[in-house]
């Protein structure tokens, strides 16, 4: 669930310093959408944290990143450690790279070549008690200024502009910025959640539990899940996230065996690049090229549906030189498990220049011919927009009252003949109204049976169940209440800025993060923990089944994992014939294995 930074449409420009003249770069980086500051009173830790490196230098520059979080974001390492040096070689980069397992991570670096020279793996998050950051934790890359030593973060953050003269201006920066603990670590969020979760007060029933191991083959590991892990019918199919694409397994003989890791071809990969072959060589060697998997659906009995985020490349001459330009082109590949072949392309057209909407098609549904995607109108809390853009328009400012009266549709759908958007759909609810969050808290989920579909967000704990051809007709299934919780006022000292939501995140709690439907119920995976991001070894999940005639629930808390003796991947919902069960996908004693739960 934890969302990766790419909503930007032009993802990196590594200028020169043409536009340089006036620019106060550094200020821009500290100013900037998603910030970070160092906690006060940490100098101890940073100090002790940056000694194991074996740094020699009085400042050493660094790039704080997780593996696979943010793909484009990852482009700046190679270019800002060449520009680093050539500003002056004797100048020293860092990389800490955040990820639990250092001898993945190392491996990580080493395919992508991302040269530095020093090197910590943070397998356990510490830096997290060194820095702050405005959003939930680590989003996308940040470039770090230190002095080990004093233990002191002079400056950093996330550039604007990659450039000769934000290094030049970086190097030459002598004034910290000043420590600071931001809304979201001044409180033990975790433990509000635990308290929360203790008052739902739901017995645990007694779950059946059955152990498969999952098989791996020589050369092939599995790393982290992106999205939502699933088994339809004996298929077990899920976004490896350092791999880059949808792992594929079948239970034979009691195991899940590996059968396929399904990738964008070299065809799909070129789809939308539209430079000579020889531009686009030498943009993918100098790292500008990503082809990013997402998420996965089991379309019919033999075929899966990948979400995709491929590379759209534009080039344009001015003067003597061309211009590239790099977008954001989405589509859905179509692969047979069987014979592993690639179908026909399926390519929404978002209309990125002319729509009032941002579509994200990181969950979709294909029902009724049509791409189902989640919707959000070009506001806050996206990248790039000010206060001075929405403030005082109702239908974009979601800070105004009035806001919450004009159409905010939640998912829009697509036509998959020609790709052009046919139709937006849903609404904003009560509680991101009274909070005046608008769409900060959006989790799309999606089901279909038959000629019925079923949509919502997830932190609305809503579920509209309408038909095909009737969709301003629906079936409102309240999985929990969030219409009645009582909150805190709106402090609009912070409107307008990614602290914000922050303020809400208690109110937020808890998430469907996936829905299966059959014609009797309506079967839900719910998440007991931060919004917004994912923490499988402290979140707590429950299975809530809903009745489809009278709307009534059950909940069912699942069991947690051990820290000390599992490491767990994801949480399921396993779709075998008729039957819903939930499922864990735990590491132990370095085995893989699904751990299925029946009541």
């Amino acid at each position: 669930m934890k969302i990766r930074h790419i909503l930007a449409l032009l993802f990196f420009m590594f200028c020169t310093t043409i536009f340089a003249q006036g620019r106060d770069y550094i200020n821009e980086m500290e100013q900037n959408d998603l910030q970070i500051r160092q906690k006060p009173n940490t100098e101890g830790l940073l100090s002790d944290y940056l000694h194991s490196a074996n740094i020699k230098e009085d400042t050493i520059f660094a790039i704080l990143y997780s593996p696979a979080e943010c793909f484009r974001c990852e482009a700046a390492i190679p270019a800002f450690y060449d520009k680093l040096k050539r500003n002056n070689p004797n100048n020293k980069l860092l990389l800490i790279t955040a990820y639990g397992d250092s001898k993945t991570a190392s491996w990580y670096n080493s395919k992508n070549n991302y040269k530095a020279d020093y090197y910590i793996y943070d397998t356990k998050s510490v830096y997290s008690n060194i820095f702050s950051f405005n959003s939930e934790g680590m989003y996308g890359l940040y470039i770090l200024k230190l002095v080990p030593k004093e233990g002191v973060f002079v400056t950093g953050g996330q550039y604007t502009v990659l450039g000769a003269e934000f290094v030049k201006q970086l190097v030459l920066c002598k004034k910290r910025i000043a420590p600071h603990m931001y809304e979201l670590d001044k409180k033990d969020s975790y433990k509000e959640v635990s308290d929360q979760i203790a008052m739902i007060n739901v017995p645990m029933p007694k779950w059946k539990q059955t152990d498969i191991e999952v098989n791996t083959k020589d050369g092939v590991e599995i790393s982290s899940i992106y999205d939502i892990p699933k088994i339809e019918n004996g298929h077990l199919f899920f976004n490896d996230m350092l791999n880059n694409g949808i792992m594929l397994f079948n239970k034979e003989n009691g195991l899940f065996k590996f059968k396929r890791l399904f990738q964008a071809d070299e065809a799909e990969k070129k789809k939308f690049v539209s430079v000579p072959d020889k531009d686009f060589r030498n943009l993918v060697k100098q790292g500008q090229v990503f082809y990013i998997a997402l998420s996965a659906n089991m379309l019919d009995s033999s075929h899966i549906g990948i979400s995709y985020s491929l590379p759209k490349i534009l080039r344009e001459k001015v003067g003597n030189e061309w211009n590239f330009s790099f977008y954001n082109a989405p589509a859905v590949l179509i692969r047979d498990i069987n014979n592993y072949t690639s179908g026909k392309m399926i390519s929404p057209d978002f209309d990125l220049e002319h729509s009032k909407y941002f579509y994200l098609h990181f969950v979709f549904d294909l029902f009724n011919n049509k791409l189902w995607t989640g919707s959000e109108k070009l506001t806050w809390p996206m990248d790039g927009f000010e206060k001075e853009d929405i403030v005082g328009q109702k239908d974009l400012d979601p800070f105004n009252g009035s806001f919450y009266k004009t159409f905010n549709p939640i998912i829009a759908s697509f036509r998959i003949n020609d790709g052009k958007c046919d139709g937006h759909y849903g609404k904003l609810e009560r509680i991101q109204e009274n909070s005046r969050t608008g769409y900060y808290y959006l989790n799309n989920v999606f089901a279909h049976e038959g000629k019925t579909f079923l949509y919502g967000n997830g932190y609305t704990g809503k579920l509209y169940v309408t038909d095909s051809l009737h969709l301003d007709k629906y079936k409102v299934y309240m999985v929990f209440d969030t219409d009645t919780v009582p909150m805190i006022a709106p402090d609009s000292t912070k409107f307008y800025t990614h602290e914000y939501g922050n303020l809400y995140s208690s109110y937020f709690t808890k998430c469907i993060t996936t829905v299966k439907m059959d014609k009797r119920n309506i079967y839900c995976l719910v998440k007991h923990g931060m919004p917004r991001t994912d923490n499988f070894q402290k979140d707590r999940y429950s299975f809530v089944i809903v009745n489809r005639k009278n709307g009534k629930t059950k909940e069912y808390p699942l069991p947690s994992v051990a820290p000390a003796e599992y490491k767990c991947l994801g949480y399921g919902i396993n779709a075998q014939g008729k039957h819903f069960n939930p499922f864990m996908f735990i590491k132990k004693d370095g085995k893989y294995i699904i751990r299925m739960l029946d009541i």
